[in-house]
């Protein structure tokens, strides 16, 4: 019996609506650790050993609103998942299942969580495993997108656009990862009285200001080789745009909380912008994927010259 199949077009919507839903999350949970809720239900999942849902405190109605959303976020997640066996499209099984299976893990590391007393490496955790499901669900939308529009590419992209689109995601995931380090280390840890990583605040500051630094670096370079690189700058110049500016915005605003006593509002606003920022970075890694190396002795711009 002949399996019955869905869009393509409906799939990769689903798969994006899955992505906004993820990164909305990771807002969400940014709220509930600003505002001092992290503990505002201080069992899982339970809300607490009385109740299942508790909305009595205004800490325990933003984390019951928190988990509530966490719980519909699985709805299109679970969906992607069985969909991708009914889609025609080839690659999107293994990186939907990985959104399911990280989605669901994070749900648990959120759990230990609030069990562990907000620990920061559970917390940092938390985040983290947060940018890995939204790594999946992008691959999910871009092989998708493929799907449609780009199976036939051919375009070559030059060697050093690979190696620095490369470096600028290493970077930029090295840059969140000292940047929870700073969180872990500083104030506004979801609860007044929970335990904070011991290094001292200046230090793990400035050592995530130099990988932030050197990643612009990289970003920038790459937008120069991109004037060289008539595939790549038709693929990434767009991306590579949207993360200098997004980036630079993004560090300003990290400086400016540093040295403002880190308020509220622009630490939420850090954290938007540095989702943002992740998805930004994706998209670019997706979009040198989607160029296939020029073959041995043919340039770039002949490739290009061919295609059209």
């Amino acid at each position: 019996m002949k399996r019955e199949t869905i869009g393509v077009r409906g799939f990769r919507r689903l798969a994006i609506v899955t992505t906004a839903g993820i990164a909305l999350l990771v807002v969400a949970g940014g709220v509930v650790r600003l505002t001092g809720s992290g503990l505002g239900c201080d069992d899982w999942p339970n809300c607490n050993s009385e109740r299942f849902v508790d909305v009595s405190s205004g800490h325990a109605a933003i984390e019951q609103i928190n988990r509530i959303f966490s719980g519909l976020i699985g709805i299109p997640t679970l969906a992607l998942a069985i969909l991708a066996f009914r889609v025609p499209v080839r690659g999107v099984r293994v990186p939907s299942i990985g959104v399911l299976v990280s989605v669901l893990a994070n749900g648990v590391v959120g759990g230990l969580a609030v069990r562990g007393d907000l620990h920061p490496s559970l917390v940092q955790s938390h985040f983290l495993l947060a940018m890995v499901s939204l790594a999946f669900a992008m691959t999910v939308v871009r092989r998708a997108g493929s799907g449609v529009a780009d199976a036939a590419r051919t375009v070559g992209v030059q060697p050093p656009t690979r190696h620095l689109a490369r470096a600028l995601a290493a970077g930029t995931a090295l840059a969140l990862v000292t940047g929870t380090v700073v969180t872990g280390t500083g104030p506004h840890a979801g609860d007044e009285d929970v335990r904070r990583f011991g290094f001292d605040i200046s230090d793990v500051a400035r050592l995530h200001s130099v990988v932030v630094i050197a990643t612009v670096g990289f970003a920038l370079a790459l937008a120069w080789q991109l004037r060289r690189d008539p595939a790549g700058r038709q693929e990434l110049a767009s991306s590579v745009s949207a993360w200098i500016f997004i980036g630079l915005v993004q560090g300003g605003i990290g400086y400016v909380q540093y040295f403002n006593g880190v308020p509220e509002l622009l630490v939420g606003a850090h954290i938007a912008f540095a989702t943002v920022l992740w998805l930004v970075t994706l998209a670019l890694v997706g979009g040198v994927g989607r160029v296939a190396a020029s073959p041995p002795g043919v340039t770039s711009a002949a490739r290009v010259t061919s295609a059209a």
